[in-house]
This record gives C-alpha cells, structure tokens and sequence, in this order.
C-alpha cells in the first residue's frame, strides 16, 4: 500500500494505459493489428472549405447523439437519414485482453459488412455496448471529430468514439475509431444525416475493483496549512485579478514538481514551484503521512517566476540540493543535512529556464546540469513569441549545459561537448538514458516547435543521431520517458505531444498552403497526430510502433512516465494531458 504522500504525488497523473503479461503491446487501445492512420479518408483527399462548411454542423449531429445515447431522450429523425445502415451491434467477437486486479480490458470486434437498420435499435444496441445508464448521471458518451471529406453528396468523417457507463456495478470506460457517411442537405438551412456508422473495434476497461486504484487525498495530507486554503485550493483566475503584472506571473502550468527527502528522515518530501507573486513551497513529510509547509524556515520560498526544480546531491555529501528555474535567474542552493538551504549560485544569464535535470555525463562522479531555455528571451517576447519557421523554429532560447567543477562552481560546455547544434528549438524537457548501451548517458531533448533532437554521448562530446536513429519524431514536443516496454533490455522511448481534431481535418487537404512540399505536409501531419511511442530496435535505430488511435492519442499531452504500476514486471505508461479548465469543454 503507497504512503498517503505517494498517492498525492501521483494524483496529477493521468493512468492512459496498462501493460500486460502476455502482451508486449498497451492494451487499452486498439490492437497493434487494427491500427487506424490519421490521413485523409476519401482516397483523393478534399479541400480545407469541407471542414470549414461542415465541421461545426457534424460536432453539433454527433453531439445530439451523444445526449440521445446517455438519455434516452431525443427525436432521431433529425440525426438519421432514411436508409440507415450500420455494424451489427449485437453480432460481436468478445476477446480478453488483459485481466488485472483493477482493471480488465476486453476487445470488442465487429463485422465490417454494414446492414440495414431500425435507428430506435441502432441506439439501443450501441448504448448497451458501450454500457450507459441512462438512470446513472455520470454515464456519458462523446466523439472526438478528427477526419472530414466530401464525397460528392456526401459527407465521410471519421472520429473517436469514447464512453464511461456501467456494468454489473463496474464502472467501464471504452473508446473505439468509428467512420460515419453523412447525407448533405439540399437546402441551406437543413443539416447532415448519418447513413451508415462503422467501428470495426471497441475496447472496453472494466474496473473490476475500486479499492485498489489511486486515491485523490491531497487535501487530508496537505490540507492543515494554510498554503492549501489561501494558494493551491485557487484558480488562475483568481491570481490574474490578484497578483501584479510586473511580478510576471504565468499561469500557463509550466511549474514543477521535486521529490526527496531534504532532512534525512528517510521520508520524502516536495517542493512546488509557482508562479510569480506567490512563493515556492516545501513540504516536509510527517511520520503519518500528511505533509507540513516549512518554506520559510527552509529559505526556499522564492517569489520569482519559477517553472520547475531539481532536489539532487551536487556536493556529493549524501544530502539534497536545491535547484531552481526561474525568470530572472537559475538558483543553486546548498542543504545543510537538515532541510536548511543557502543559496550558493545565481545564474542570472539563465533565466527564464525550463526543465532542468541533472546527470553525470562524463563520469568523474558528480552530477552536472542541463537547463532548457524555451524563448530566447521572454521578458521581451513573452510567453508565445512566433516559432520561426513554425514547423522547424530557429529562433528559440539556447540550451545549457553546466558541468560541475566542485563546491557549486559550474562551467557552460554547451558548445564545447557539442550540444549547441541548432540549440534554438523552444525546448520543453529533456532526459537521460544510455539508449545504445556503451556505458555513458546519452540525451533526448523534446522540442515545441521544430523536430525533437537524440543527442549520442561519446564521452567528450555529443553527436546528433536524432535523424538517423528514426528518433526525430516532429511534434510539439512537451515531454520525454524511457522504459524498457517490451523488456528486451533495451529502453525505448515515448514523447508526448498534442493531438489536434483540427489540425488532422485540415492539413491533409491539398489547398492548405498548397505551395507546401509535400515532405513538409507530413511533417505539419506528424505535428497534429499526437503521441510517438518508439521502439528501440538495437544498433542505435528506433522503429516509430505508435498506434495514433491508442498510446499516441492521449490530448493535449504533457508529462509522461514509464512504471510498473500493478507490480507485473512491465513497465506502464502514464500520461498527464489537459489544458484549459473553463466550463466550455470543447476545443479545436
């Protein structure tokens, strides 16, 4: 059983997928067989106006849907042309995936011939697979459009189909890929109606057992402090109308996390960034589990800007130290044992630093840093400067490196090791694993803007494998995790990114900067399909296995991490995705 203070840890994490025993694939997704590939649906593709005129009229249709299946409520005959056909519903093959002690996973395939159907049974049918109550409020279904063209009179989009209903008392969670033919109205005033529906796959997630999943107790453990009342516990739009706009406050959820034991307890404790206007705090772990605020006393409750931090022994005198990325500057702190912290070093040409992480790179048996520099500079360009060319940007902030030379001194190599080559990528995290095997640390650094960088360690310097090892993988890089998933003993790597409905309706179409080579167009395509998740196929080479439907879709993707969660011996994938937290849920 984790400590209460693990569980708050991880409650920010969002669980995408299980690993299996029997499986060297993620299972909640489709199988690795039935992969649906985010390109356009009609063979000859469409132009961008299809999506522009009919995008918004198909989400409102699908939406309906929606309400019909989750309420029973509703009049079809709007949603539904006359010569309606379908998969059949009830004609299902039924094969178990996985079958843990919280979740199973079951994988639903239907028959690819479509058949004449009653619309009243059709929505029957459907929501009794996907299991929705319609007594139960929080049963509900939803489809995510990300694929339209026309097709002379006709419509063809596809979407995912995603659900949580119940069974048996279990809650169930499903998605599916579904490709819909839609009849054009003659008039300007009528709307689409759907002809056929198909979904060849549905997957289904059973939790079979409530008791063994996470537990959301950040208020039990932190909720005695009166930082939990007067900071956490508020909102962005509270602190906009609250905080000074010289204090820089960015609100934009770039503020990390670190995890360590500061005093020597044997307990972890955490440390959080915050934005600016509001100081940074450190948590020190009780024997019980709950977590008391001893920023002031520690000297680490910093009002600046700060985006993330390291908790790392850089003395090498079997304690913590402080790291701090922040707007002005790149704050070393020294730990004296005890949870007390002097400021050692400040960096004041780092500023505005993102993601640092600390790793011995040349084996003389210190840690040495590398900070992140997304904007070249954000007290003149802000928070969004314009990525120059989008897809490709040479205009970012430089990455450093800082070796360590002993009692805090720290030397810029960037350059000298050779990871100043094309070092203005607007960077978003990096970290480190020997890919190859030879002994030392190598590095990938994931990109917002332009392709993402596998940088080989040789020692004394560092050589750019990113193109030849099939690890580039254009994106908007958010976030980098190594895991030996298949356990082959070697790490394979998986980069989050953001999906974009939009983005896939659009770009594929010929019109869309029709001047554009065509390698570039599936570049913006890679950029909009989501998630990567590589394979490390030996010989410094990596297979792109990502199903876009599956592991490659998890939203506007953030973190990402690699662990066993359910103690199987394979290694797990979590994902943390979202954005804006306003009460109009919709987006691109």
């Amino acid at each position: 059983m984790s400590s209460p203070f693990v569980q708050v840890c991880l409650c920010s994490i969002v669980l995408v997928f299980l690993g299996c025993s029997e499986k060297k694939e993620f299972l909640v997704g489709e199988a690795s067989e039935s992969v649906v590939l985010v390109e356009s649906i009609v063979a000859d593709g469409d132009t961008k106006e299809t999506a522009r005129m009919w995008s918004d009229a198909i989400k409102a249709q699908l939406k309906e849907i929606s309400v019909v299946l989750g309420s029973g409520d509703g009049e079809p005959s709007t949603l539904f042309g006359e010569a309606f056909e379908a998969s059949d519903l009830q004609a299902v093959d039924a094969q178990e995936r996985y079958d843990g002690k919280a979740v199973k996973v079951v994988e639903m395939s239907l028959p690819e011939t479509l058949v004449a159907t009653d619309v009243s049974d059709f929505m029957a049918n459907l929501g009794a697979l996907l299991c929705l109550s319609q007594v139960d409020d929080s049963s509900e279904a939803h489809f995510k459009l990300y694929g339209i063209d026309r097709d002379g009179e006709r419509l063809k989009t596809r979407q995912r189909l995603m659900s949580q209903g119940f069974r048996e008392g279990n809650r169930v969670r499903s998605y599916g890929v579904v490709d819909v033919v839609w009849e054009l109205p003659e008039g300007d005033d009528g709307v689409p109606r759907m002809l056929s529906f198909s979904m060849p796959t549905l997957v289904l997630n059973e939790l079979i057992s409530e008791s063994v999943m996470f537990e959301d107790v950040a208020a039990s453990v932190l909720g005695q402090n009166p930082a939990w009342r007067e900071q956490l516990q508020l909102g962005m739009n509270t602190w906009r109308r609250h905080l000074d706009r010289s204090l820089n406050p960015d609100f934009l959820g770039y503020h990390g996390v670190a995890i360590a034991d500061v005093d020597g307890d044997d307990l972890e404790d955490v440390y959080f960034c915050q934005p600016g206007g509001l100081p940074n705090l450190l948590f020190k772990q009780q024997a019980d589990g709950t977590l008391v605020d001893i920023s002031k006393k520690a000297r680490v409750d910093w009002l600046d800007n700060s985006t993330a931090a390291l908790l790392v022994d850089l003395d090498n005198d079997g304690d913590k130290d402080l790291a701090v990325a922040t707007r002005t500057a790149f704050l070393i702190s020294e730990n004296n044992g005890k949870g007390r912290f002097s400021l050692r070093e400040r960096l004041s040409n780092l500023g505005s630093g993102y993601t640092p992480t600390a790793a011995d790179y040349d084996l003389d048996g210190d840690l040495d840093l590398l900070v992140l520099r997304y904007a070249s500079d954000s007290n003149k360009t802000g928070d969004f400067p314009t990525p120059h060319p989008f897809h490709s940007a040479r205009n970012g902030g430089a990455n450093v490196l800082l070796q360590n030379q002993g009692d805090f001194g720290f030397l810029d190599v960037t350059d000298d090791v050779g990871l100043g080559v094309e070092n203005y990528r607007f960077s978003f995290a990096a970290s480190w694993e020997d890919f190859d095997n030879d002994g030392d640390l190598d590095v990938y650094i994931a990109n917002d803007f332009g392709p993402n960088q596998l940088m080989r360690n040789e020692g004394t310097h560092f050589i750019d494998e990113s193109s030849e090892s099939g690890s580039q993988d254009w994106g908007f890089g958010m976030s980098v995790a190594w895991g030996d998933y298949d356990r082959d003993g070697a790490m394979d790597l998986y980069v989050s990114s953001m999906f974009s409905g939009a983005g896939n309706q659009i770009v594929a179409k010929p019109d869309f900067n029709p001047a554009m080579p065509e390698e570039t167009r599936k570049k913006y395509l890679k950029m909009v399909r989501g998630n990567s998740l590589m394979r490390n196929a030996g010989e410094g080479r990596f297979d792109d296995v990502t199903n876009p439907t599956a592991e490659g879709f998890a939203g506007w993707a953030w973190g990402s991490k690699f662990a066993d969660l359910n103690n199987d011996g394979w290694e797990d994938l979590y994902v943390a995705n979202g954005y804006i937290s306003q009460p109009d849920t919709d987006d691109l």
